[in-house]
């Protein structure tokens, strides 16, 4: 049931009209120079402790990876 239905959607979708965009733009607006990219105030500021998490939850993985890696699997049957 979830197939006909997924089918139907996509069958929908294909049926869809799409806008004209290419003469909505004008040629100021296309010979425009890109804008310059600001950092956000307070960004740079905050505290490193999601890296620091990110690093610990690596590590414990990698720990763990290994740990795994060591088992013997023809002792376990």
């Amino acid at each position: 049931m979830m197939q006909k239905i997924l089918m139907f959607i996509l069958i929908l979708a294909g049926c869809a009209e799409f806008p004209a965009l290419d003469d909505s733009i004008t040629d100021a607006a296309r010979d425009a120079p890109y804008p310059t990219l600001q950092p956000l105030p307070g960004i740079a500021d905050q505290p490193k402790t999601a890296d620091t998490t990110l690093d610990a939850r690596i590590a414990a993985l990698q720990d763990r990876a290994a740990r795994l890696r060591r088992i013997d699997i023809a002792a376990l049957q």
